[in-house]
């Protein structure tokens, strides 16, 4: 995305309103160190992400925050990286753990805190996979589909009740799931040769090689067509695509919880978002170079995190709830038009079922 495209950046300093009382969860939200390897030397690159900063700014202006990692090791260091870098001040912060991948552990993960917690105001989704190779779990899932919708799917179902009850007593209730620009990019035919060409794609959506022909005719009637191969197991594009999958799940599935919160008179607003081309340790990981190309209009991580926390906090969001709920927000908060897939309120309510019963089916093991 062209930088004179985004809509200008908004203060969170002054732009979040005092949280307290509120409670948050925010997945994928963990403290990491990553080093980059040259032949010289290690530098370290990068080690918080936009989970992470979204986390942090929601306790900074007065909210519980719930930090959710695979592992309590990673969600403590996450904890205790953000009191380091308060200023001494205090900070409500709870370590969640929840392996998106293990659908188990997410519905006990879930329950638990229904059960333990008394509001829940605000849920980000956040955490995910890049663009992989094609691997499947042991139910013969996409990780890469299971681990950026399935498992926030299952989490947010089983979270339901609680929304609801909090939507009842407090207002403001959010739900706010990352997805991306390449959302669009399954059905679109583009092919690209490198990760900096792909980067080229988000200034301009025309540019990219026509060398895919026969555009997928997008579905989500079984549990297969979470594990579409979309080319091959393992070249650029084909990972690419996959990945894209799971980010157009994502959006769907925000309009079709919308829905869900309408239909059952619960008075809260379900929010997708593309952060931005983001220099986050996973993005450099996956590039393989911290100064390759893709980074050159790229993002800080806290500036990937302000759409996110428009949609999680800012006041316009709950004053114009009709603007905003169901939209796709593109830095740093502007409403933009998904692809035709997302639109197509068919396919939601497809993707909604059909991943109800499979998590059904897994959990009934």
């Amino acid at each position: 995305m062209p930088r004179d495209d985004i809509k200008p950046k908004w203060d969170v300093t002054t732009g979040i309103p005092d949280l307290s009382g509120k409670v948050a969860i925010v997945t994928g939200a963990k403290y990491v160190s990553i080093y980059y390897s040259n032949p010289r030397a290690q530098t370290l690159i990068s080690s918080v992400g936009i989970g992470w900063h979204v986390a942090h700014q929601l306790a900074l202006h007065g909210a519980k925050v719930y930090v959710g990692a695979r592992s309590a090791v990673k969600a403590n260091d996450g904890i205790a990286e953000m009191r380091n870098a308060s200023g001494g001040k205090s900070l409500d912060l709870r370590p969640l753990v929840i392996d998106l991948l293990d659908f188990k552990q997410v519905s006990l993960c879930a329950k638990a805190f229904v059960k333990n917690e008394s509001r829940l105001d605000i849920l980000v989704n956040n955490a995910g996979l890049l663009a992989c190779p094609l691997e499947k779990d042991a139910n013969g899932i996409s990780l890469s589909f299971a681990t950026n919708h399935l498992g926030p799917f299952l989490f947010t179902v089983e979270l339901f009740p609680l929304l609801k009850k909090t939507a009842a007593a407090h207002s403001g209730v959010r739900v706010v799931a990352l997805s991306s620009i390449m959302h669009a990019i399954v059905k679109s035919g583009l092919e690209f040769s490198s990760v900096d060409q792909l980067a080229a794609a988000e200034h301009d959506s025309t540019e990219g090689t026509n060398g895919n022909p026969q555009l997928y005719d997008v579905k989500f009637s079984s549990v297969d067509d979470f594990s579409v191969e979309l080319g091959g197991t393992d070249d650029f594009n084909s990972n690419i695509r996959r990945y894209g999958l799971s980010k157009l799940a994502n959006v769907l599935f925000t309009k079709e919880l919308q829905k869900r919160f309408d239909r059952d008179n619960i008075d809260a607003v379900a929010v997708a978002v593309h952060p931005g081309t983001v220099k986050t340790n996973g993005a450099i990981k996956y590039a393989g170079d911290p100064n390759s190309a893709v980074f050159d209009d790229a993002l800080t991580p806290l500036e990937g995190a302000l759409t996110p926390l428009f949609a999680a906090t800012h006041p316009a969001i709950w004053a114009e709830k009709d603007k905003y709920n169901t939209q796709y927000l593109v830095p740093y908060g502007a409403v933009e038009e998904p692809c035709e897939d997302a639109r197509n309120e068919e396919l939601a309510k497809q993707l909604w079922e059909t991943s109800e019963k499979v998590v059904r089916q897994i959990l009934s093991k």
